[in-house]
Protein backbone atom coordinates (compact mmCIF):
# COMPACT_ATOMS: atom_id res chain seq x y z
CA UNK A 1 0.00 0.00 0.00
CA UNK A 2 1.27 3.28 -1.14
CA UNK A 3 2.08 6.07 2.11
CA UNK A 4 0.34 8.49 -0.34
CA UNK A 5 -2.81 6.15 -0.85
CA UNK A 6 -5.07 8.39 1.02
CA UNK A 7 -5.25 11.14 -1.57
CA UNK A 8 -6.32 8.48 -3.88
CA UNK A 9 -9.20 9.39 -1.98
CA UNK A 10 -10.97 12.16 -3.15
CA UNK A 11 -12.75 13.53 -0.10
CA UNK A 12 -9.79 13.03 2.06
CA UNK A 13 -7.57 14.68 -1.06
CA UNK A 14 -10.27 17.87 -1.32
CA UNK A 15 -9.33 17.90 2.70
CA UNK A 16 -5.93 17.48 2.25
CA UNK A 17 -5.73 20.29 -0.46
CA UNK A 18 -7.65 22.80 1.27
CA UNK A 19 -5.90 22.08 5.08
CA UNK A 20 -2.58 22.18 3.46
CA UNK A 21 -3.35 25.31 1.51
CA UNK A 22 -5.04 27.01 4.75
CA UNK A 23 -1.81 25.87 6.87
CA UNK A 24 0.82 27.73 4.31
CA UNK A 25 -1.15 30.78 4.69
CA UNK A 26 -1.98 30.95 8.14
CA UNK A 27 1.96 30.35 8.73
CA UNK A 28 3.16 33.14 6.46
CA UNK A 29 1.66 35.53 9.54
CA UNK A 30 4.15 34.07 11.97
CA UNK A 31 6.90 36.42 10.44
CA UNK A 32 4.67 39.10 9.04
CA UNK A 33 2.79 40.23 12.45
CA UNK A 34 5.86 41.69 14.32
CA UNK A 35 6.99 43.56 11.43
CA UNK A 36 3.15 44.83 11.28
CA UNK A 37 2.71 46.05 14.81
CA UNK A 38 6.16 47.62 14.24
CA UNK A 39 4.83 49.46 11.17
CA UNK A 40 2.25 51.04 12.96
CA UNK A 41 3.96 51.79 15.76
CA UNK A 42 3.55 49.44 18.37
CA UNK A 43 6.74 47.30 20.22
CA UNK A 44 6.98 44.53 22.05
CA UNK A 45 4.46 45.48 24.62
CA UNK A 46 1.64 45.96 21.71
CA UNK A 47 3.06 42.50 20.18
CA UNK A 48 2.35 40.78 23.37
CA UNK A 49 -1.42 41.76 23.73
CA UNK A 50 -1.95 41.26 19.98
CA UNK A 51 -0.95 37.39 20.52
CA UNK A 52 -2.49 37.25 24.21
CA UNK A 53 -5.86 37.69 22.93
CA UNK A 54 -5.28 35.34 19.91
CA UNK A 55 -4.62 32.65 22.76
CA UNK A 56 -6.87 33.51 25.18
CA UNK A 57 -9.63 33.61 22.69
CA UNK A 58 -8.52 30.66 21.17
CA UNK A 59 -8.09 28.80 24.65
CA UNK A 60 -12.18 30.52 25.71
CA UNK A 61 -13.70 29.10 23.00
CA UNK A 62 -11.80 25.60 22.57
CA UNK A 63 -14.63 24.04 24.15
CA UNK A 64 -17.59 25.80 22.95
CA UNK A 65 -15.93 24.79 19.43
CA UNK A 66 -15.92 21.24 20.52
CA UNK A 67 -19.14 20.91 21.56
CA UNK A 68 -20.33 22.95 18.59
CA UNK A 69 -18.17 20.58 16.45
CA UNK A 70 -20.13 17.74 17.41
CA UNK A 71 -23.36 19.66 16.97
CA UNK A 72 -23.47 20.82 13.83
CA UNK A 73 -22.15 19.08 10.34
CA UNK A 74 -18.30 19.31 10.72
CA UNK A 75 -17.78 20.47 7.07
CA UNK A 76 -20.34 23.92 7.58
CA UNK A 77 -18.89 24.73 10.99
CA UNK A 78 -15.21 24.49 9.01
CA UNK A 79 -15.87 26.63 6.16
CA UNK A 80 -18.06 28.97 8.44
CA UNK A 81 -14.69 29.12 10.31
CA UNK A 82 -12.26 29.67 7.36
CA UNK A 83 -14.85 32.56 6.36
CA UNK A 84 -14.48 34.52 9.15
CA UNK A 85 -10.60 34.01 9.31
CA UNK A 86 -10.55 34.70 6.00
CA UNK A 87 -12.57 38.11 6.34
CA UNK A 88 -10.70 39.12 9.75
CA UNK A 89 -7.23 38.62 7.60
CA UNK A 90 -8.54 40.69 4.33
CA UNK A 91 -10.22 43.60 6.53
CA UNK A 92 -6.23 43.53 8.25
CA UNK A 93 -4.77 43.82 5.31
CA UNK A 94 -6.60 46.64 4.14
CA UNK A 95 -6.36 48.49 7.00
CA UNK A 96 -2.50 47.99 6.97
CA UNK A 97 -2.17 48.58 2.93
CA UNK A 98 -4.00 52.21 3.91
CA UNK A 99 -2.65 52.93 6.81
CA UNK A 100 -5.37 52.50 8.78
CA UNK A 101 -4.54 49.83 11.07
CA UNK A 102 -4.04 50.46 15.20
CA UNK A 103 -3.38 48.13 17.71
CA UNK A 104 -6.93 47.69 19.17
CA UNK A 105 -7.83 46.82 15.49
CA UNK A 106 -5.10 43.87 15.99
CA UNK A 107 -6.74 42.83 19.69
CA UNK A 108 -9.65 42.54 18.13
CA UNK A 109 -8.95 40.84 14.81
CA UNK A 110 -6.77 38.04 16.70
CA UNK A 111 -9.15 37.73 19.30
CA UNK A 112 -11.68 36.56 16.30
CA UNK A 113 -8.86 34.81 13.98
CA UNK A 114 -8.53 32.77 17.80
CA UNK A 115 -12.25 32.18 18.13
CA UNK A 116 -12.68 30.96 14.94
CA UNK A 117 -10.18 28.48 15.16
CA UNK A 118 -10.68 27.00 18.13
CA UNK A 119 -14.14 26.00 16.44
CA UNK A 120 -12.53 25.29 13.36
CA UNK A 121 -9.64 22.58 14.99
CA UNK A 122 -12.28 20.21 16.83
CA UNK A 123 -14.42 20.41 13.43
CA UNK A 124 -11.42 19.49 11.27
CA UNK A 125 -9.82 16.63 13.75
CA UNK A 126 -13.56 14.88 13.70
CA UNK A 127 -14.45 15.26 9.82
CA UNK A 128 -10.80 13.57 8.92
CA UNK A 129 -12.55 9.87 9.49
CA UNK A 130 -15.60 11.20 7.44
CA UNK A 131 -13.49 11.88 4.33
CA UNK A 132 -11.39 8.14 4.54
CA UNK A 133 -11.81 4.43 4.58
CA UNK A 134 -11.00 3.19 7.92
CA UNK A 135 -7.92 0.94 6.47
CA UNK A 136 -6.56 4.78 5.57
CA UNK A 137 -7.25 6.59 8.27
CA UNK A 138 -3.37 6.72 9.75
CA UNK A 139 -2.35 7.48 6.29
CA UNK A 140 -4.78 10.13 6.26
CA UNK A 141 -4.07 12.12 9.69
CA UNK A 142 0.08 11.52 8.92
CA UNK A 143 0.09 13.31 5.81
CA UNK A 144 -2.49 15.97 7.14
CA UNK A 145 0.37 16.49 10.16
CA UNK A 146 3.61 16.35 7.72
CA UNK A 147 1.90 19.19 5.70
CA UNK A 148 1.05 21.27 8.70
CA UNK A 149 4.81 20.57 9.52
CA UNK A 150 6.16 21.32 6.61
CA UNK A 151 3.92 24.66 6.39
CA UNK A 152 5.36 25.46 9.65
CA UNK A 153 8.84 25.14 8.83
CA UNK A 154 8.73 26.62 5.11
CA UNK A 155 5.71 29.50 5.72
CA UNK A 156 7.76 31.57 7.92
CA UNK A 157 10.22 31.67 5.75
CA UNK A 158 8.38 32.71 2.46
CA UNK A 159 6.99 35.22 4.86
CA UNK A 160 10.29 36.56 5.33
CA UNK A 161 11.27 36.65 1.86
CA UNK A 162 7.34 38.65 0.72
CA UNK A 163 7.85 41.23 3.95
CA UNK A 164 10.84 42.22 2.46
CA UNK A 165 9.82 42.38 -1.05
CA UNK A 166 6.76 43.99 -0.04
CA UNK A 167 4.88 45.01 3.25
CA UNK A 168 3.24 42.79 5.67
CA UNK A 169 -0.40 44.18 4.57
CA UNK A 170 0.71 42.10 1.51
CA UNK A 171 1.17 38.72 3.07
CA UNK A 172 -2.28 39.22 5.56
CA UNK A 173 -4.05 39.42 2.19
CA UNK A 174 -2.44 36.30 1.01
CA UNK A 175 -3.49 34.82 4.13
CA UNK A 176 -6.86 35.49 3.63
CA UNK A 177 -6.69 34.24 0.16
CA UNK A 178 -5.39 31.11 1.09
Amino acid sequence: MSRLGALQERQFRLLWLGQTTSAIGDSVIYVALPFAVIQIGGGAAELGLVLASFTLARAGFIVVGGVWADRLPRRLVMLTCDAVRAAVQAAVAVALLTGVMEIWMFVVASALFGAAQAFFTPASTGLVPETISNARLQQANALLKISEGAANIGGPALSGVLVALFEPGVVYAIDSLS
